[in-house]
């Protein structure tokens, strides 16, 4: 049975889960995607200054969908604590920091405060303690949390910030869905796994990632493109059972490299697969493989 408490990009890259076996069963033949992806890519323009990568990537992720949608705070960054009214001011301050504050140093701290609040929530109490303890000990107000980013993470941030407003933003279009989940993942008693999406725009599914390549011979960072992060993308796809965002195209924003790339739907599932692929009959196929699996 799938744990709906946890990451769905981990169960993607489990080849032991379900999912993770279908998608490498259905999908084998990732090089032709990649060497696409290598002929194009260009070298990192925002390095690592050495902040938590994880939490960085959460910030841009929440950096990305306040700037897209400013009056509207991300379930993700409330929900660990769902009762709790100081926390919900606080978090909802931080929010409008990020969306309404402009470029500088306060949004930049404030989406780091943002994402410490999502990681606590995903990684739990034990893993993830800062935030809980703040709001036990009746220490946690926008000041403090303000307080949290170092220099790396703030000048990381401010950069990823101005390069996502520069080359991402001005590429989407509506309907916009921010945080989008889906049949099989939308909170409930009918939910067999957790997954949340970063967004989509008029049918492009988007994942955002702010990963690093490794450096080559000559020293740079030439972007890369993972089997994974296209399992996540076409496992997402295929969650959404009844259609309802129409996807139609699936990409990814490199918010290091500042790329956003992007493909046909049916052009990647061919290609991976090797043979015209029913992408609708798939979706039929992975709804009773996780019933099954919650049975």
């Amino acid at each position: 049975m799938y744990n709906t408490t946890g990451l769905f990009s981990k169960d993607v890259k489990d080849p032991k889960t379900s999912i993770g076996r279908y998608l490498r069963a259905n999908f084998p033949n990732s090089k032709l995607l990649q060497a696409e992806y290598k002929a194009a890519a260009g070298n990192v323009v925002v390095d690592s200054l050495g902040a938590n990568a994880g939490n960085v990537g959460t910030a841009v992720d929440l950096i990305v969908r306040l700037i897209l949608e400013p009056d509207e705070t991300p379930e993700s960054a409330l929900i660990l604590f769902p009762f709790n009214a100081i926390y919900h001011e606080v978090v909802n301050e931080l929010a409008v920091l990020v969306g309404r504050s402009g470029k500088g140093e306060l949004a930049a701290r404030a989406a780091w405060a943002l994402a410490l609040c999502v990681s606590a929530y995903r990684a739990g109490a034990d893993w993830a303690s800062l935030v809980p303890d703040l709001v036990r000990s009746d220490d946690f107000t926008v000041d403090r949390m303000l307080e949290q980013a170092d220099d790396a993470a703030v000048t990381e941030l401010i950069a990823l910030k101005e390069l996502a407003e520069e080359r991402l933003i001005p590429k989407l279009t509506g309907p916009l869905s921010l945080g989008p989940t889906f049949d099989l993942s939308k909170r409930g008693p009918a939910q067999r796994i957790a997954a949340e999406a970063d967004l989509i725009a008029g049918g492009l599914l988007i994942d955002i990632k702010t990963t690093l390549a490794p450096r080559n011979k000559a020293g740079l960072r030439p972007d890369v493109l993972k089997t994974d992060n296209v399992y996540q993308l076409l496992g997402y796809a295929l969650l959404d059972y009844s259609n309802q965002y129409n996807i139609d195209r699936v990409g990814i924003f490199s918010a290091r490299y500042g790329t956003l790339t992007e493909w046909p739907l049916e052009r990647v599932t061919s290609l991976m697969s090797g043979r015209e692929f029913d992408f609708t009959a798939a979706r039929q196929e992975v709804w009773d493989m996780m019933q099954k699996d919650a049975a």
